[in-house]
Formats: structure tokens, C-alpha cells, sequence
């Protein structure tokens, strides 16, 4: 998972181990409730935009809330660092994006 700025350059991406796979199948279990999360094409990219980061985040706190795998939960608070970096903050660009590199 990477953050990238509108021209292409590279923000930030996870560090170490991250199991996307884990919480896209967590999420894919209630598609209702993870709308976003379950739509996560794991062999294709998927690319979210900052109003999408906002329900994101929402989703990812409320997997973390129903997980009770530490594992899981540290996998999502990497992911919520990331989608973080696309809400709106004083001096950042505006137009990031946070892509999930599937296989």
C-alpha cells in the first residue's frame, strides 16, 4: 500500500509486513458494513481518493473494534497511518491518493 501526490510521486508506503489480504477477507465477511474494504481487488490495484479516505478510516476503525486478532489490528493501524496522510492538513497537496498494489 502506497500514497502517492498527483504528479506520481511516492508519500509514503507501509512498512514491513502487512497483511492487506487479511483485512480485505475480514471486511469481505460484511460487504454491508465494508463497503470500501470488501471492494479491494487483491490481483488488481485499487485506488481511493481523500473523500473515500475519510469512510476508509470509518471502516477500519470499526474492523478493529470487531477483531480480536492483534495481528489484524496492527495490519489496520498501519493502514489508517496511510489513509491519514490523504485527509486535509495544512501545507499538504490535495490531490493524494492511497493505492493497494494487488498481486
Amino acid at each position: 500500500m502506497r500514497v502517492f501526490e498527483y504528479s506520481g510521486q511516492l508519500v509514503s508506503e507501509v512498512a514491513g509486513e502487512c497483511d492487506v489480504k487479511a483485512i480485505c477477507q475480514a471486511a469481505s465477511s460484511n460487504p454491508a458494513r465494508y463497503p470500501l474494504l470488501a471492494g479491494v481487488d487483491e490481483y488488481d490495484d485499487t485506488t481511493f481518493n481523500p473523500r473515500q479516505a475519510v469512510m476508509l478510516i470509518a471502516e477500519l476503525g470499526r474492523l478493529t473494534a470487531a477483531a480480536d486478532d492483534p495481528y489484524l489490528s496492527d495490519a489496520v493501524a498501519a493502514l489508517i497511518t496511510l489513509a491519514e496522510l490523504l485527509l486535509p492538513a495544512r501545507r499538504r497537496p490535495p490531490h493524494r491518493r492511497l493505492v493497494f498494489n494487488g498481486d
